[in-house]
C-alpha cells in the first residue's frame, strides 16, 4: 500500500469521525497507531528532496513530532487532501516543501508558535494556578544555535540513495551551509515544574491535575537539553534545547492518556501521571524539569 493510499483508507475505515467530537476524534486517531515502531526523522521532501527523498507523510513509523504532527493532521480534515495540506501546512513554515524550512527540530522556537499561527494548539501554560489563584510556570531559556546546528550535520543525516559519494559529500557541504542564512536566537519557554505536579512523596497533586486542559500537546522540558557534546554516541548535535519530547494527552473518565511515539520503542499510550512520576529521580545531565502545555482547540 503507497503511503497515499494508507490514508484514504484510514478515512473510508473511520467514516464517523467527524460526527465524533474533538477528544474522541484524537483518542480514536492517536489509537490507531499504537504499536507503530519508532524511527528517528521518518520524513522528508519525498521523491524530490535535495537532502532527503523520504516521504512527505507515511503511517508505518514515527518519531515522537511527525506522530503528534500527523495526528493533529487528521482530526482537522475530512478527506485525504485536506489532511494531505495540513500536514505540509504544519511540517513547513513556508508553502515550499524545503528541508529549511521543517518545523521538526526546534519546538519552542518554531514548532509551537507556527502551529498556534494554524490554529490548531493554544499554550495554556501559565493558566494553571497555585492555591492563591497565582501563576506556578517557571520559565526556562535556551540560545538555539542554527548555524550550528546545521554546520554539525553528517552524511547519516542525508537521505539520498542512489548517488555517488562524490554528490552526496557535495549535498552535505550544501547542508552545512544552509545555517548561514540563520543567527542563533534566544528562546524563552513556560513550563509547570515537576515539584508541583507530584509532592515530597510522589503523589501527585490534584489541585494541578484538575487544571490540566482535556486535550493538549504535553512537552518534556528539560533546559539545555543535548549537551554540545552527546557522550553517548560522540556526536556534537551543535545546539542546546529546552523540549526533548512531545506526545498528546487526552483526559478521559479515569485517568489522563499520554499518547506518544517512544524513543526507539514505538507508539504507545500510558497514564500521563506515570509517565512523569518517572522522571521524579532523573540523574541525567540536563534532567526532565517539567512540561509545556499547548492545548489543543
Amino acid at each position: 500500500m503507497t503511503y497515499d493510499a494508507a490514508f484514504i483508507q484510514f478515512y473510508q475505515d473511520h467514516p464517523k469521525l467527524h460526527a465524533m467530537d474533538l477528544p474522541l476524534r484524537l483518542e480514536t486517531i492517536a489509537a490507531s497507531f499504537l504499536r507503530a515502531p519508532y524511527q528517528l526523522e521518518p520524513l522528508g521532501e519525498g521523491e524530490n528532496g535535495i537532502y532527503s527523498t523520504l516521504p512527505l507523510y507515511r503511517a508505518d513509523q514515527f518519531d515522537c513530532v511527525t506522530y503528534v504532527d500527523t495526528v493533529l493532521a487528521l482530526a482537522n480534515a475530512t478527506h485525504f487532501f485536506q489532511f494531505e495540506k495540513n500536514i505540509l501546512s504544519i511540517r513547513y513554515q513556508q508553502p515550499e516543501i524545503n528541508y529549511i524550512y521543517r518545523t521538526d527540530w526546534f519546538t519552542d522556537l518554531e514548532w509551537n508558535p507556527h502551529l498556534q499561527k494554524l490554529g490548531f494548539i493554544k499554550d495554556t501554560t501559565q493558566e494553571i494556578l497555585d492555591l492563591q489563584q497565582k501563576p506556578i510556570a517557571e520559565f526556562t531559556t535556551a540560545i538555539i544555535n542554527k548555524p550550528e546546528f546545521y554546520e554539525k550535520k553528517t552524511l547519516a543525516n542525508l537521505n539520498i540513495p542512489n548517488l555517488s559519494l562524490e554528490e552526496t559529500q557535495r549535498r552535505l557541504t550544501q547542508l552545512r551551509a544552509e545555517g548561514e542564512k540563520f543567527t542563533p536566537e534566544s528562546s524563552t519557554l513556560a513550563y509547570i515544574h515537576l515539584s508541583h505536579l507530584f509532592d515530597t512523596q510522589g503523589e501527585p497533586n490534584a489541585d494541578v491535575w484538575n487544571q490540566l486542559p482535556n486535550i493538549a500537546v504535553i512537552e518534556i522540558v528539560r533546559p539545555h537539553w543535548r549537551p554540545l557534546i552527546l557522550k553517548d554516541n560522540n556526536r556534537d548535535y551543535g545546539t542546546h534545547l529546552n523540549v526533548s519530547h512531545l506526545g498528546i494527552a487526552i483526559r478521559t473518565l479515569t485517568d489522563i492518556l499520554f499518547y506518544h511515539a517512544a524513543l526507539n520503542k514505538e507508539v504507545v499510550c500510558l497514564p500521563l501521571i506515570e509517565y512523569l512520576k518517572s522522571f521524579l529521580d532523573d540523574q541525567r545531565p540536563a534532567p526532565v524539569s517539567g512540561i509545556h502545555i499547548e492545548t489543543i482547540i
